[in-house]
């Protein structure tokens, strides 16, 4: 990696982490976000190496506790305490900054720059001039959101695009809404036209064997992504993941009933990373397998 890094994934080598796992939205150059599972073992304690300066939020949500923890600002020690599991913090990296780590603990480290605030911007005009919260705040919300990547982060190479995306917006707008001073109800609410959802959906489904993004569904709509993805919701009562996910798993379903095709040539066809990631989705989906559904309804 050249001299720009992702705040999250220099946070893993400052703590001598050098495979953390990380996703990374499919926002263009500057307004990419990116958070990174940290899991500090004794090995890692002391002090860390200094991040530098630049105009991006680090939001740190800590999944087991830590009864104290230091964060430098030039060199010099300026927050100490202790966090609660699923505390939040989020500092401005404008110094440069550094911990003194004394416990062995783990987090989410999420790598958030000020342009990536333009993707909710875009649609009502209004964005926050900084993110402000008491370090240590306990948000059950960021706390959920932060967790539901937790499976991605296991197998990043299988990570929805669109999930990530989606989960990155909806972090984005409770930070915005909750410590930005901008209210969650200044967001639009309309839904999309007849032809705006026939687009999208036809999108999606021409795809159905692709990784799709967010932004291309967008685009294909003439919208902005978070504008989208609210006004999607509103209109199929899905994100636009969950309604992929659907059509997939309907689409196998047919798959298995009318083909001899293999479990992995089924997945593939269908859009799923592989037979494991098709089996786990299914399952999750019918309450069975898919080789015992489609004997079941071979007979």
């Amino acid at each position: 990696m050249g001299k720009t890094r992702r705040y999250g994934d220099a946070v893993a080598h400052s703590h001598g982490l050098r495979e953390a796992p990380m996703l990374v939205s499919t926002s263009p150059g500057a307004a990419a976000m990116a958070v990174t599972k940290i899991v500090v073992g004794h090995d890692e304690l002391g002090m860390k190496a200094q991040i530098p300066p630049q105009d991006a939020f680090s939001a740190a949500l800590y999944l087991t506790d830590v009864p104290y923890n230091e964060l430098w600002r030039r060199r010099r020690p300026y927050l100490k305490q202790g966090y609660a599991a699923n505390a939040l913090r989020v500092v401005h990296l404008e110094d440069e900054l550094s911990t003194y780590v004394t416990h062995p603990h783990t987090a989410l480290s999420f790598y958030i720059p000020r342009a990536s605030f333009d993707s909710l911007n875009g649609e009502d005009g209004r964005a926050p001039a900084s993110i402000v919260c008491s370090p240590g705040i306990i948000d059950p919300a960021m706390a959920h959101l932060g967790r539901a990547l937790l499976p991605a982060l296991e197998r990043p190479n299988e990570a929805s695009a669109l999930f990530v995306d989606s989960v990155f917006l909806a972090v984005l707008a409770r930070l915005m809404s909750s410590y930005g001073g901008v209210s969650a109800a200044a967001a639009k609410r309309a839904g999309l036209s007849l032809q705006q959802e026939r687009r999208a959906i036809d999108y999606l489904t021409a795809h159905i064997a692709d990784n799709v993004r967010l932004a291309d569904v967008a685009a294909a709509c003439g919208l902005s992504r978070d504008y989208f993805i609210r006004a999607f919701r509103r209109a199929t009562g899905l994100t636009p993941h969950r309604w992929l996910m659907r059509f997939r798993v309907t689409q196998a379903k047919e798959t298995l009933r009318s083909s001899n095709l293999s479990l992995a040539e089924i997945a593939l066809r269908c859009g799923f990373a592989d037979q494991s990631h098709f089996t786990r989705v299914f399952s999750s989906s019918e309450g069975i397998s898919p080789a015992a559904w489609r004997k079941r309804h071979s007979e």
